[in-house]
């Protein structure tokens, strides 16, 4: 039984743009491009900034859900994409999430066909 494709992603070195992760609107430009290159449907979405530092984005979409957890602490962030889509290009997501931080980090995937 397929259900759709899950995409789990950990960034992390990321030092030129580490900027990005402190605050919701540091980060938020990379979801935006994430959305619109999947064609995601965001039904509701919630954001909450961590002080000092750090940001979660959660997005619930018709598709599924889509995530963000930022550590600048530790300058990485966790993304969670899920989309019951199975068609949806998730090549062309990591290669945005990779241009969104000037290639300036390492990405760990992990892709899970449901």
């Amino acid at each position: 039984m397929n259900t759709g494709i899950h995409l789990i992603v950990d960034v992390v070195n990321i030092t030129t743009k580490s900027q990005a992760l402190n605050t919701i609107e540091g980060i938020e430009p990379l979801m935006r491009k994430i959305i619109e290159i999947g064609k995601l449907d965001v039904v509701d979405e919630i954001k909450h900034q961590f002080q000092p530092i750090g940001a979660t984005l959660l997005y619930l979409l018709s598709e599924s859900h889509l995530s963000v957890h930022t550590y600048p602490e530790k300058f990485c962030c966790a993304i969670d994409l899920y989309s019951c889509n199975p068609n949806i290009d998730m090549t062309q997501i990591l290669e945005a999430i990779f241009s969104f931080f000037n290639a300036d980090c390492i990405i760990l995937k992990k892709i899970i066909n449901r």
